[in-house]
Formats: C-alpha cells, sequence, structure tokens
C-alpha cells in the first residue's frame, strides 16, 4: 500500500469522527444506461440488501441480529480501499483504523474484500460475491456479527470484475449492547456462524454485473453493466434495488467552449456529455441531503456539486472554499453561483438567505424576508461581480447586479425551476417546469419547450457560451438543446 493511499484512507476514517427549434432527448429511467458509477452503487446497494437477508433470516428472539445501516464514513472507506486493490489488482483487507471515542462516531471493527471473477452465468454477479463471503467462515462471520449495526460496502468496476469491500462496526456509544447482542449469538447459534440456510447468494434476487462482464452461456457481455434477471423465474433478495430506477436529474451545467455538458442527479450522479469530462459524482457515497444542482468552472477543468443542506463538493479544479453543511438553516440550499475568478462561490437558499465563501462578497439578500413565492436560482452578474436571484414567480432580485425585468406580478402557466446569465452579464434567462423561456437583457430567445408535452417537468438551464443559446434538463435527465448542439440526454 502507497503512502498516499494510507493517508487518504486514514483522512477518510478521521471523517468517521438552431434557432426556433428544440433538438431533443429524453433518458427513460428503463431505457438509459447507467454510467460506471451508477452501476458500482447498484452493485453495493445489491449487496447490502443481500447481507440483510442473510442477517434478517438468522434473527430470532434470542439472538437479535440487527439490520445494517449504511454510514457514510464507513461507505468512503470501503469506496477508498475498493479503488486501491482494483489498481493494484490485489486483493487485501483495509487497516482498521483506531476507534474513535466520540461516543456519536462509528468503529470499524471488520471487514471482507473480494473480486468477482469474468462474470460466466451464474455466479460471478452480486449473487456470486455474496455467496463468495457466504461459504468463507469468517467472512461470513462479519457479515453476519450481530454485534454490528452499521455497513460500508464499496465497489469498484475494473478490469472486467467487480472488486468490492464490505467494513463493519457500531457507533462507540454502543459498545455495551453490541457486545451484549454477540455473546447470545455466539451462545445460540456459535461462532462462525452456520453457512446454512443460504438465501441470498447465487441464484437470488437478480444480481448486477459490472461493464464488459460476460454473463451468459451465449457470450452475452454487458457493455453497460447493470441488474440483470435470470431467464428463470428465482426468489427476490428483500430490499434489492430496481436497477431501473434513476435518481431525478436537478441540473445541468456546460463547458466554456459550447461544445459539452453535465447533468447531475440527486443521488450526486453525473454524467458527461461532448467534450465535457466527468470529474468525480458522489454516486454510491450516502449522502446527508439530495444534490440540488450542478455548476461548472469558468475554465471547464471542474465542477461543484450542491446539496440542499449546503453541503458542497468540489471536482476537478473545483475548489472548495466552505459550506453550510452541519450547520442548521432556516431553509434549504437551492442553487451556486462562483465568483467570475471561480476563487469564491454564493449559495442561495429557498428563503433567499446569501451565504458566501472565498472571494465572494455579500452584497444582501433577502433573508428575513416576506417572500411572495420561494428562490429557485442565482447566478452571477460578471460585469459588476454581484448577483441575480429568481424565484418561482420570476420575480428578480438584483444585488449589485443590474435588473433587467422579471415576471414577478404577472401570471404563469407553470413556476420557474432555473435561471442562467447571458454572457459578460449582459442578461439572463430563467425557465419554468413547463419549459418556458423567458428573457432579459441580451439573453436571446432561440425557442422553448412551452406547449411542448413533456415526459418530465424542466428542472434546470445552462447556457452556450458559443453560440448564445441554451439547454434545458427534465427531472427524467431528458435534455432539449435551443440554439445550441444536442451531445446525449443524462
Amino acid at each position: 500500500m502507497t503512502a498516499a493511499v494510507l493517508a487518504a484512507l486514514l483522512l477518510v476514517a478521521g471523517l468517521i469522527t438552431a434557432v426556433s427549434t428544440a433538438t431533443q432527448g429524453r433518458a427513460s429511467a428503463t431505457s438509459a444506461p447507467l454510467t460506471v458509477s451508477q452501476v458500482e452503487s447498484l452493485y453495493a446497494a445489491d449487496l447490502t440488501a443481500r447481507v440483510n437477508a442473510e442477517r434478517a433470516v438468522r434473527s430470532t428472539a434470542v439472538a437479535t441480529i440487527p439490520q445494517l445501516q449504511v454510514d457514510s464514513g464507513l461507505q468512503a472507506y470501503a469506496q477508498a480501499w475498493s479503488e486501491h486493490i482494483a489498481a493494484t489488482g490485489v486483493v487485501s483487507d483495509p487497516p482498521l483504523p483506531p476507534c474513535p471515542s466520540a461516543t456519536s462516531q462509528t468503529c470499524i471493527l471488520a471487514a471482507n474484500s473480494g473480486n468477482t471473477g469474468y462474470g460466466f452465468w451464474p455466479g460471478d454477479g452480486s449473487d456470486g460475491m455474496d455467496n463468495d463471503y457466504m461459504t468463507s467462515a469468517w467472512h461470513r462471520q462479519n457479515e453476519l456479527g450481530a454485534a454490528y449495526t452499521s455497513v460500508g460496502v464499496g465497489v469498484t468496476c475494473a478490469d472486467h470484475q467487480a472488486w468490492t469491500v464490505e467494513v463493519f462496526g457500531y457507533a462507540y456509544s454502543d459498545y455495551s449492547s453490541a457486545s451484549a447482542r454477540q455473546v447470545a449469538q455466539d451462545q445460540s447459534q456459535g461462532q462462525p456462524v452456520a453457512a446454512s440456510p443460504m438465501v441470498a447468494g447465487t441464484e437470488t434476487g437478480d444480481p448486477v454485473y459490472c461493464p464488459g462482464q460476460t454473463i451468459g452461456p451465449g457470450g452475452l457481455i454487458t457493455a453497460t453493466g447493470g441488474q440483470f434477471a435470470y431467464p428463470s423465474q428465482v426468489p427476490s433478495v428483500p430490499g434489492e434495488p430496481d436497477g431501473s430506477a434513476l435518481a431525478a436529474a436537478v441540473g445541468i451545467a456546460s463547458t466554456p467552449s459550447g461544445n459539452g455538458y453535465w447533468v447531475a442527479r440527486a443521488d450526486g450522479s453525473v454524467t458527461a456529455h461532448g467534450a465535457a469530462v466527468n470529474y468525480g459524482s458522489m454516486a454510491g457515497r450516502a449522502l446527508d441531503a439530495p444534490i440540488t444542482h450542478i455548476v461548472a468552472t469558468s475554465d471547464g477543468g471542474g465542477y461543484w456539486l450542491v446539496g440542499s443542506d449546503g453541503g458542497i463538493f468540489s471536482f476537478g479544479d473545483a475548489r472548495f472554499y466552505g459550506s453550510m453543511g452541519g450547520h442548521p438553516l432556516d431553509a434549504p440550499v437551492v442553487d451556486l453561483a462562483p465568483t467570475p475568478d471561480d476563487n469564491g462561490y454564493w449559495l442561495v437558499a429557498s428563503d433567499g438567505g446569501i451565504f458566501a465563501f472565498g472571494d465572494a462578497k455579500f452584497y444582501g439578500s433577502m433573508g428575513g424576508r416576506r417572500l411572495n413565492a420561494p428562490v429557485v436560482g442565482i447566478s452571477a452578474d460578471v460585469a459588476t461581480g454581484g448577483y441575480w436571484m429568481v424565484a418561482s414567480d420570476g420575480g428578480i432580485f438584483a444585488f449589485h447586479a443590474r435588473f433587467l425585468g422579471s415576471t414577478g406580478g404577472r401570471h404563469l402557466n407553470q413556476p420557474v425551476d432555473g435561471m442562467a446569465a447571458a454572457p459578460r452579464g449582459a442578461g439572463y434567462w430563467f425557465v419554468s417546469s413547463d419549459g418556458g423561456i423567458f428573457t432579459y437583457g441580451w439573453a436571446g430567445f432561440h425557442g422553448s419547450a412551452g406547449g411542448t408535452a413533456l415526459a418530465a417537468p424542466i428542472v434546470g438551464m445552462t447556457s452556450d457560451p458559443a453560440t448564445g443559446g441554451y439547454w434545458l434538463v427534465g427531472s427524467d435527465g431528458g435534455v432539449f438543446a435551443y440554439g445550441a448542439p444536442f451531445l446525449g440526454a443524462g
């Protein structure tokens, strides 16, 4: 293990403490291919469900075996180690960090590591992975140990295989009751717990495969990976995720060249389109709150994801300047706007409250004032260094920025739910959930989805700096391009 990898793991452990006609594309929940990170997240969720199914069938009045809850710190630790063993090609268990003394923190007390083969059906998907753990006495004991209440499962798809890590633990304050549960289980079920009955191993539920694995006797290749059904009916695993269900899309951000964009979903997953590069995401990580938006840096070399709790996640060259994560808020955070030099950003909450970080200056807010409608978005005025906020009724609040008009006081068919600034701060657009577009200043009108039957509501927009056009994104990941190239749905 390299020093860099160990340092990264210990850091994670510390945290345990054209023009008028739109080109459009829609990604349906049942047909959109999953990204690798989404497959890894689905695989991890499926493994967790299988472990909990094994625990449930053995829990008795004498030996109570709690269902494991995913812990964000354990999840991050497991994911970091799965990426390490995938990179080295050597399966090894992660080091167990010292147990923190804070009563609210979770101790990591046991770990499993393994990898699947090349997916010759059946048995080399998530079903086979769990089967391997369950047929190995001490890996099985870790999965079934009654003391444990928390779990983190990391999965990395690499070299046509799944490299998996499971870590188990409980809160420091739970030591006494955890010990009592373990003693009761040891006395009634033995240690290690017997393998029988096997309820979630091979040929149970719909297994998940990584991209590139062969899953069928006929040589079917899972090009994108995901959850696949057996050719015959088999019992499902309680709590097993539906492989076709995707989290709702929440925002879209563009590259400065206009030849690419990113789409983000509420679970923190990110898809890159055109020339946009995927710099990472929060897919597969436990979030304290859903992601509400994605905003790119001015050079397109990175992006920020913002959560409704004010948490900020930085990727690529996007720098972290602070967040409201962990702080009590009067209202959820709905958007982020970076300063023109990317050395700071503003967060805005639905009550109009502004939080400034880095070199972002506070010019005022609507926090504490009565609003006719909640704030839904913010954009920076690059000409003045100030910012605009838009409310769901189309009302605009300008702070050290030029007021160029609004729909406040007008009847709208559907509420506004996003805005974008025109290049050089000469205007702005905002979009309503039915795809209607409102333009002000030098922001040109290139068409809208207003009046079009939509499969899902529009949830955000971003401008194309190269053409002056814009893209809209629906909650199903469908992308609508106006005066801008269509580069794929999210």
